[in-house]
């Protein structure tokens, strides 16, 4: 019984019986107990243990079903609604099985007969109560958390989705502009503003479909093809090198890049590392990309002389809405669900992804990919 409550207090029990030498008789029984103490409130009335509830502090309720202001079952809803995660135990005058199973069905945790109780029995069934409802309380918290999550993750896919076409006309419009509008320079850079805009806010929609598509266990949809990764990591830093002309690239290629592997997922997943390697580095520091072979399939490293990634925060730089440094130590243009897509598609495709960080060697992300899809990834 000591271990009711963490501060050592007496438990503090709620008797609900307009029979006072019942209501004795239970209290003597209590104070038997060498091993708890209980600090009894004894109320005679439905609408006085109504009020007392009310005000909070109470751990544990013996309720009698026959009140002058309450009749049956009836009164368990009524104190549960006062205080749900109090639990109850009801008193009865007749040892009826299929009371016991109604009172339980409407909230009562158990069920004692008035002329049976003892105080052994008594604390048991007390204890079995509270433990009870911990567990209940515990399971609705997690299934409120739960429910809550999957409403957020299928809000942020239906936002996604439905962002798309208004985003997708206002790029198109801003092209066509850029292309045949015959804009003076100073029009000309503000309509380029706005598909750079446009496309960057793009690439947050997407990856808030990529994230809610592995939260509700969709994962990552694959198509796999004959795939040569060097041609993949050329067009990508090349991309990079156009996006940012000021920055210097090594792309180092070595052994055998053919594979069977999802190529636009691929190109999503380097492009997200490399790119966080621009982000999160000097200007005038170089970012190099490098891929070799290994058994079974090749090793690809991405590194940058930027700030080292803090110690506290790498073994949870893959999870979603993290961020590599503190948000005020650069621009930042993302939702921090880059890594964590990497790490979705790396996976989905059987391979594995990990970073190491230090002010001496820099940060380095590397992932291996096995060449070709493995029996245990099949469909079944």
């Amino acid at each position: 019984m000591s271990d009711w409550s963490m501060d050592g207090r007496p438990l503090r029990l709620l008797l609900v019986e307009d029979n006072a030498g019942d209501a004795r008789l239970l209290q003597e029984e209590l104070k038997e107990i060498a091993t708890a103490r209980f600090d009894v409130l004894h109320v005679e009335r439905l609408a006085d243990a109504v009020r007392v509830l009310g005000g909070a502090g109470v751990d544990a309720v013996l309720l009698d079903l026959s009140l002058p202001d309450g009749q049956g079952l009836a009164n368990i809803p009524l104190l549960l609604n006062a205080a749900p995660s109090v639990p109850l135990v009801v008193l009865t005058g007749t040892d009826d099985e299929q009371l016991a199973v109604q009172a339980v069905h409407e909230g009562a945790q158990d069920y004692l007969v008035k002329g049976q109780v003892t105080g052994p029995l008594l604390v048991r069934a007390l204890r079995y109560a509270i433990e009870r409802k911990r567990v209940e309380e515990g399971l609705k918290r997690e299934e409120a958390a739960r429910q809550t999550a999957v409403f957020r993750e299928q809000f942020l896919g239906v936002l996604g989705h439905d962002l798309r076409n208004p985003l997708q006309a206002i790029s198109g419009n801003a092209a066509l502009l850029l292309r045949y509008g015959g804009l003076a320079e100073p029009q000309r850079k503000a309509v380029n503003r706005i598909s750079i805009s446009a496309d960057r806010m793009a690439r947050m929609i997407n990856d808030l479909l990529d994230f809610t598509r592995t939260r509700l266990g969709g994962g990552y949809p694959l198509t796999r093809a004959r795939v040569n990764l060097h041609e993949v990591l050329r067009q990508v830093v090349e991309e990079l090198e156009v996006a940012h002309p000021m920055r210097r690239f090594e792309l180092a290629l070595s052994g055998n890049g053919w594979g069977e592997w999802d190529a636009d997922r691929i190109a999503q997943a380097a492009s997200n590392l490399v790119g966080n390697a621009v982000q999160y580095s000097p200007e005038d520091t170089s970012v190099s990309v490098s891929v070799r072979d290994v058994e079974g399939g090749v090793r690809m490293e991405v590194h940058n002389w930027g700030l080292p990634i803090p110690q506290e925060r790498l073994p949870h730089i893959f999870d979603p809405f993290v961020r590599a440094q503190d948000m005020r130590s650069a621009q930042r243009n993302g939702l921090g669900l880059g890594l964590y897509i990497t790490h979705e598609i790396v996976r989905a495709h059987g391979g594995l992804v990990q970073v190491t960080s230090t002010p001496e060697e820099g940060t380095r992300f590397w992932l291996c990919l096995p060449r070709f899809e493995k029996p245990d990834m099949l469909p079944r």
